[in-house]
């Protein structure tokens, strides 16, 4: 009984070591994405994209800061454009893009 008890709580340590080590994207993270287009809200300098490998939706806010182009990347996006990139995240938890392109 108390080697069954032991085995569990270094499954559990094991367990949440790994959940630490997987990678939760928190403040100031950067992150590199890829994607396809699905909306672009040019009056809110937003852009929704959609992982086509994992099904993940997500929305980058577009600044003067993005590379390569800043604000002029969202004139030349359009829905079902694949692109790829790198976001930041924010202590408020929005998607800042450093980096947004298409491939």
């Amino acid at each position: 009984m108390n080697k069954i008890y032991r085995g569990g709580i270094a499954v559990m340590m094991f367990l949440l070591c790994l959940f630490l080590s997987v990678g939760i994207a928190s403040a100031g993270d950067v992150v590199p994405f890829s994607g396809v287009v699905k909306k672009v809200l040019s009056d809110k300098n937003k852009v929704g994209i959609k992982d086509p490998v994992t099904k993940k939706r997500f929305t980058v806010i577009v600044s003067d800061q993005t590379q390569p182009d800043g604000l002029k990347t969202l004139g030349n996006l359009k829905k079902k454009d694949e692109v790829q990139g790198k976001y930041t995240v924010t202590d408020a938890g929005l998607y800042v893009a450093l980096e947004l392109m298409k491939k």
